[in-house]
C-alpha cells in the first residue's frame, strides 16, 4: 500500500486549535471602526487565521467522513441516496486527492480484492444484456459500482486516519442502530411481540436485517470493551449492552444465535486461562437475560407454534431458490431480475445470498463471489500476526465467519447497508493490520539503517 502518511491533524490537534484563537483574536482586531495600520494588521490576520483553519479542518475532514461513514447508517433515504452514499463518496474524493497531491504509489495500487470485486462487478453488467426488467438492473448497477467505491476506500482509511478513528465510528454505528430501534419499537415488548415486523421496521431494513448489521459490529466491540483505552472501553461497554438488548427486542433466531454464539468464542479465546469458566459465566448472564422481562420476545419466538411456521417457509424459499437457480443455469437471469421474475418467488428473496447470486448471475457470479472470499482469506493468512495483533486478528476472522454465515439464511448483501458495513469492517480492519506491520517493520529496520550509515562515514 505505500508509505503511510496518516494526518495528524484533528479537532482537539494544537495546530487546530491555534487557528481558532487566531481566527478569534483577528475578529476582535478587525473591526470595521478599527483604525489605518490597526485594520490594516486585523484584515491580514484575519486572513492568515482563516488559511490555517481551512487547512486545519481540511486535515480533520478525512479522519470525521472514517468515523461518520458507518453512523450514517440507520439514516432513511433522502431523493433515491442515503447520507452513508454521500460520505463515502465524500472520502473516495478526500483519498484521490490526498493521493495525487502527495504523488503517492498506493492510490492505484490494486491489489487482488479490488481485482475480484471488479471481475464480479464487470460480470454482473455484463448480464444486463439479457435483462428485461431495467429498473431493478440499475439498482443492482448501482450497488455493486458504490461496493467498488467502499472497498477501494476502505482498503486505503490507514493513509486517511487513525484506527482509533476507525473504530469509533463501528462503536458509534452500534449505538445509533440500536437506539433507532429502540426508537422505533417505542420500548415496548408488547408491541414488538403483536406487530414485530412494524415496530422494527427503519425503512430501508427491519427485524433480522437489522441485527444482521448488529452483529457484523459486536466483535469489534466487544474486543474493544476487554483490550481498548479506558474511555474507548466506556463507549464500547454503552455499544454492547444496547446491541445485547436490541438482539433480545427483535428476537432474531438467526442473528441472536450468532451474537450469543459469536461472543462466546471470542470471550473463550480472549480468556485463555479460565475458559471453561468465563464460558460458563456467559451462559449463565444469557440465561437470566433470557429470563428477564427482556426475554420475552425472545421465548415468544422459541415456543409459539406460529413463530415456527416460519422454519417451514424458510425451507421453501431455499426450495424455490434452488429450483430458479437450476433452470437459469449457467448464465443466470441477469443482475436484479430474480425480483420480478414470474414463478413462486416473484417479489420474494430466497433468504441466502448463494442462491440470489446463483439465480441472478449464474455459475459465473457465483465462482467470482467465492474467489473473493478466497482472496480476503488468503489476504488474511499473508499478514503475519504477531502476539499484540493475534487478538485483532481473530477478531476480524469472526466478523468475516459471521457475515458470511448469516448470508446462508437471512437476506444480507443484497441490501447494501449490510454490504457496506461488511466490506468497512473486514477490508478496513485488514488495511490496519497490514499498516501497523509495515510501520512496526520500518521501525525495526530504522535502527540498523543508522548503524550502517555511522559505519560507512566512519570508514
Amino acid at each position: 500500500m505505500g508509505r503511510l502518511l496518516t494526518p495528524r491533524l484533528g479537532l482537539g490537534s494544537p495546530a487546530l486549535a491555534s487557528a481558532a484563537i487566531a481566527a478569534g483574536s483577528a475578529a476582535l482586531v478587525c473591526m470595521p471602526f478599527a483604525p489605518g495600520l490597526l485594520g490594516v494588521l486585523g484584515l491580514l490576520s484575519a486572513a492568515t487565521a482563516a488559511l490555517l483553519t481551512s487547512l486545519a479542518v481540511w486535515a480533520a475532514v478525512p479522519s470525521l467522513l472514517v468515523a461518520l461513514v458507518p453512523v450514517l447508517i440507520p439514516t432513511p433515504i433522502v431523493l433515491y441516496t442515503f447520507a452513508w452514499e454521500v460520505a463515502v463518496i465524500l472520502l473516495a474524493v478526500c483519498t484521490l486527492a490526498q493521493g495525487l497531491r502527495r504523488d503517492s504509489p498506493w492510490l492505484w495500487r490494486m491489489g487482488a480484492i479490488e481485482g475480484c470485486w471488479l471481475a464480479f462487478a464487470a460480470w454482473a453488467l455484463f448480464t444486463g444484456l439479457w435483462c428485461t426488467d431495467l429498473l431493478h438492473y440499475q439498482l443492482g448497477v448501482r450497488r455493486v459500482l458504490v461496493g467498488f467505491c467502499e472497498l477501494w476506500v476502505a482498503l486505503r482509511l490507514p493513509q486517511l486516519a487513525s484506527r482509533r478513528w476507525f473504530e469509533t465510528g463501528i462503536v458509534c454505528c452500534a449505538i445509533a442502530l440500536s437506539l433507532a430501534l429502540i426508537r422505533q419499537s417505542g420500548g415496548s415488548l408488547q408491541e414488538v411481540v403483536m406487530h414485530r415486523g412494524q415496530a422494527t421496521n427503519l425503512g430501508w431494513g427491519k427485524d433480522n436485517y437489522v441485527a444482521g448489521l448488529l452483529v457484523l459490529c459486536t466483535p469489534l466491540v466487544l474486543r474493544i470493551v476487554m483490550r481498548g483505552a479506558p474511555r474507548d472501553r466506556l463507549l464500547a461497554g454503552v455499544a454492547f449492552a444496547l446491541i445485547t438488548t436490541v438482539q433480545l427486542i427483535i428476537a432474531s433466531r438467526a442473528g441472536t444465535l450468532l451474537f450469543v454464539v459469536g461472543t462466546v468464542i471470542q470471550l473463550v479465546y480472549a480468556t485463555r486461562r479460565h475458559r471453561l469458566a468465563v464460558g460458563l459465566a456467559a451462559l449463565g448472564v444469557l440465561a437470566a437475560l433470557v429470563a428477564s422481562p427482556l426475554g420475552l420476545v425472545l421465548l415468544t419466538r422459541v415456543t409459539s407454534l406460529k413463530e415456527f411456521a416460519s422454519f417451514t417457509i424458510r425451507i421453501w424459499y431455499w426450495r424455490e431458490g434452488f429450483r430458479r437457480m437450476v433452470d437459469h443455469l449457467p448464465w443466470g437471469m441477469g443482475l436484479g431480475q430474480g425480483i420480478e421474475n414470474p414463478d413462486h418467488l416473484r417479489g420474494i428473496d430466497p433468504h441466502d445470498y448463494w442462491l440470489y447470486t446463483g439465480g441472478d448471475l449464474g455459475l459465473p457470479g457465483m465462482l467470482l463471489w467465492v474467489a473473493l472470499i478466497v482472496v480476503i482469506v488468503r489476504a488474511w493468512r499473508a499478514v503475519p500476526f504477531d502476539e499484540p495483533s493475534r487478538e485483532r486478528a481473530f477478531t476480524l476472522l469472526l466478523t468475516f465467519a459471521l457475515g458470511n454465515v448469516h448470508a446462508l439464511v437471512e437476506p444480507t448483501f443484497q441490501g447494501p447497508q449490510y454490504q457496506l458495513l461488511f466490506l468497512w469492517i473486514v477490508c478496513g480492519s485488514l488495511a490496519y493490520t497490514r499498516a501497523d506491520r509495515e510501520r512496526s517493520r520500518a521501525g525495526a529496520a530504522a535502527p540498523g539503517a543508522a548503524r550502517q550509515g555511522l559505519a560507512a562515514a566512519a570508514a
